[in-house]
């Protein structure tokens, strides 16, 4: 956030803050020019993302006109105009309307159409993937924007299977908070290790409350679980019924902790028990929690029992879940558990195939198959590694090429070649820090063996694909909320002792070869 003082050195409680698009400090002050509001809100972004990210994405963003409290931004490309909207609209929007901005345009410097960001006084915070390349997340609406066929040609001469952009249909407005506009049935790419869980939504839109109450879809990070939960929900809305709710598991918790601390609990019951269909995400936050898995049970129990819907995704199925109490593990049970798997090769090839049809850029097909062959494990890096070949073609003006692929992808490629498994970082970690790896995995709380455990599960959340329950899993069945814990704690000691960072970093370079 933009923070400014009084200009006097002794405040006269008559100073005004600093607005980005209009008025400076005192009454004296002429009104800012638009490379002077400009360079506020550079500055306020900067605070909130970083030297490196700035400079990489805002570098070549220059300052148009100033009109009415809206600031007109020209980015250099198409592309680069979606990269921002996707991943820095919330940013954007948040210091635009800490400064006084109605709101900010953004127009590709080829072109004289502008591309309105969400008002920033009225709409919710912008939702998106950092991988995601829709326009459809970017809250854009797709006429404004020329055909396939019009946009530049990323790789001239190669064969790319000219493919057309499907009509895109029309966002129902409003719709349950916290869910994204992109993340709908019709995106989600079918495959061998999904078809049973893609099976098991459509029965429940078709008999809610009947076929499958719960279903509980679980499996690792970035396999598509929270992609279909939203989903769903969203369907349902479009359906007509409005008593739905998605929310992360966390959230339950803090608004049920708050409720209890107000005094307001039956309020909080109401808003949940009362409904016809209810999405809980991460399930596997409830762990070690007796009294918020009791209200989770009873809030279950009430939705089925009056015909509703209820839906939860966790990393692990319920029986893995440590911490929970048996009654929620079998009512958890007492539906459809159906496991997500990471996405064969085909499934990779589509699922990159139809992003960048809707992203409306041009990738050679082998280029598509060669990230699909690199990245295996998570459909988020699978996207994230699109995102990055596309990205450093288009800053850098050269087309789309397996030469250019298979550079920017190397050091992805060179540790993927080379699977690093948890119990192969507890084996390094043992030899470093003199302990037996058993004695890792042990309840042995000694201050050598919790701090080889520590960083044995920092390594596993920072070079595997495995989530912190799984990890916590492999490490002696110990809890999610454990497992989040340590890795905060390495995290916070590396930023502050040199010597422990020099050592974790020995150990990555020794486990990538």
């Amino acid at each position: 956030m933009l923070r400014v003082g009084c200009v006097d050195r002794v405040c006269c409680g008559e100073c005004v803050a600093l607005i980005i698009g209009g008025v400076l400090s005192t009454k004296e002050s002429s009104p800012a020019t638009v490379e002077e509001v400009w360079e506020r809100l550079r500055l306020a972004i900067t605070s909130s993302i970083g030297e490196v990210r700035m400079n990489r994405w805002f570098q070549n963003v220059t300052a148009g006109e100033l009109s009415d409290g809206v600031l007109q931004l020209r980015v250099p490309s198409r592309f680069a105009l979606e990269w921002i909207e996707n991943n820095y609209g919330d940013i954007l929007n948040q210091e635009a309307r800490q400064g006084g901005l109605e709101s900010v345009q953004l127009v590709p410097e080829r072109s004289n159409v502008a591309v309105t960001s969400r008002p920033v006084a009225s709409d919710p915070p912008l939702v998106a993937l950092q991988t995601s390349l829709s326009l459809e997340s970017s809250g854009v609406e797709e006429r404004r924007f020329p055909p396939v066929h019009e946009h530049r040609d990323l790789s001239p001469g190669v064969d790319t299977r000219a493919r057309e952009v499907p009509p895109r249909r029309e966002s129902v407005p409003g719709g349950p908070e916290g869910l994204r506009k992109d993340l709908t049935l019709e995106r989600f790419v079918v495959g061998m290790s999904n078809r049973v869980a893609h099976a098991a939504a459509l029965e429940v839109l078709r008999t809610p409350g009947i076929s499958f109450n719960p279903l509980f879809l679980h499996g690792g990070s970035g396999l598509g679980k929270t992609h279909l939960l939203q989903a769903i929900t969203r369907k349902f809305f479009i359906q007509g019924d409005r008593s739905i709710r998605y929310v992360q598991c966390e959230s339950f918790v803090h608004q049920f902790v708050r409720a209890l601390r107000q005094q307001s609990l039956a309020r909080f019951r109401a808003s949940f028990r009362e409904l016809k269909v209810l999405a809980i995400d991460d399930v596997q936050m409830i762990a070690g929690k007796r009294s918020s898995q009791q209200e989770l049970l009873e809030t279950v129990d009430a939705i089925a029992g009056q015909g509703g819907q209820v839906l939860l995704a966790c990393d692990v199925p319920p029986k893995k879940l440590q911490h929970l109490h048996q009654q929620l593990q079998n009512r958890f049970t007492a539906g459809l558990v159906v496991r997500v798997d990471p996405p064969d090769m085909e499934t990779r090839v589509s699922i990159l195939q139809q992003e960048v049809i809707r992203s409306g850029v041009q990738v050679p097909d082998e280029v598509l198959r060669h990230i699909a062959n690199e990245i295996r494990l998570s459909v988020r890096e699978l996207l994230g590694a699109l995102v990055r070949v596309v990205a450093e073609c288009e800053l850098s003006g050269s087309p789309v090429s397996m030469i250019r692929a298979r550079a920017i992808l190397e050091p992805i490629s060179a540790v993927s070649q080379r699977r690093i498994s948890v119990e192969t970082i507890v084996e390094r970690v043992a030899i470093r820090w003199g302990v037996p790896p058993e004695e890792i995995l042990s309840r042995s709380r000694t201050r050598n063996t919790s701090m080889a455990r520590s960083v044995a599960t920092y390594l596993s959340r920072v070079m595997t694909d495995h989530s912190l329950a799984e990890i916590g899993e492999q490490l002696g069945g110990r809890s999610h909320a454990t497992t989040s814990s340590s890795y905060r704690k390495i995290q916070r000691l590396i930023s502050q002792d040199s010597d422990l960072r020099d050592e974790v970093e020995r150990l990555m370079r020794d486990l990538r070869g």
